[in-house]
């Protein structure tokens, strides 16, 4: 291997780690969950095409934010995180600035060119981003802002496969963004105590409204069993989780990444509620390639 490759490879893995792809799949299953609401209510069927690019889209807006989120922190990530890509040195600030831009300008062209309709969606989904690196070290209302995040995803896939000409904001729309954006809430705000060595007391409450979020589905919605079954194994993992942050001694990171992959779990049991078979194996899928992930490239 010539010393340019071997270089190459390492600065690859650097922005890898940078950028948390590892999170990816979390966010590609927001994208299928939105995108099958959206072909519902427009009674047509998937189309493939539109999933993919949105995918592209969501997932360049995803690692700038990440990236950003890293910048933001480095005098905080020197002390706390030493070994991060920036803290570390590995990648300059000016270097991670450039490449938070490019991939931002990116991501809005893309969506320009594709959905122009989505495109004011676009924009918030951004706004939301920064306002949420740049405040979730100083207050804890800042989780709100990586809650609409979540939720927009959602929004931005359902309006693009929907159309130009959707004018209304849809119930379903609203209800699983509602869902999803309550789990996220809770999930950002264990997260915050990753670094710390127990979780505060008050927060018990979170967990536990946490866990109460695939009932619904299990009591009441599905006419076949599967929702309930994808219902109660999210419960199964999300108490495991729980389990792991308040043991003694707390591994509070450990149930922060299950409970990030839980994301396409929540996913799954959407798309089992709305009959999308298809959709909701590759979500399950998508939560089996999350943990694995997890495992070598760090999602926090």
């Amino acid at each position: 291997m010539t010393p340019t490759v071997s270089h190459m490879r390492t600065l690859i893995k650097q922005y890898v780690e940078l950028t948390r792809i590892s999170n990816l799949p979390t966010c590609w299953t927001n994208v299928l969950t939105g995108s099958v609401i959206g072909s519902i209510a427009a009674s047509n069927p998937l189309a493939i095409l539109p999933v993919v690019a949105l995918s592209v889209i969501i997932s360049l807006f995803y690692m700038a934010g990440m990236a950003l989120n890293d910048l933001v922190d480095l005098k905080i990530d020197r002390q706390q995180r030493p070994g991060r890509p920036i803290a570390s040195g590995r990648i300059s600030p000016g270097a991670a600035f450039v490449f938070i831009i490019l991939l931002f300008a990116i991501a809005m062209s893309l969506l320009l060119i594709c959905f122009p309709h989505c495109i004011y969606l676009g924009l918030l989904l951004v706004i939301m981003i920064i306002l949420y690196d740049l405040t979730h070290k100083r207050f804890s209302f800042s989780v709100a802002f990586m809650a609409a995040c979540r939720a927009l995803i959602y929004i931005i896939s359902a309006y693009a496969v929907l159309g130009a000409g959707a004018k209304e904001f849809r119930a379903d729309i609203a209800i699983a963004s509602a869902v999803l954006a309550l789990y996220i809430s809770f999930v950002t705000l264990i997260a915050r105590s990753e670094n710390k060595q127990q979780i505060d007391k008050r927060r018990w409450l979170s967990v536990a409204i946490m866990l109460l979020v695939p009932a619904p589905f299990a009591i009441s919605l599905p006419t076949t069993i599967y929702p309930c079954i994808v219902a109660v194994i999210l419960l199964i993992i999300l108490s495991r989780a729980a389990i792991f942050a308040f043991g003694d001694p707390p591994r509070i990171k450990q149930a922060v990444l299950t409970w990030l992959a839980c994301i396409c779990l929540l996913d799954c049991l959407f798309l089992a509620v709305l009959a999308s078979p298809v959709p909701a194996a590759a979500a399950g899928l998508c939560f089996v390639a999350t943990t694995l992930s997890h495992r070598r490239i760090g999602g926090t």
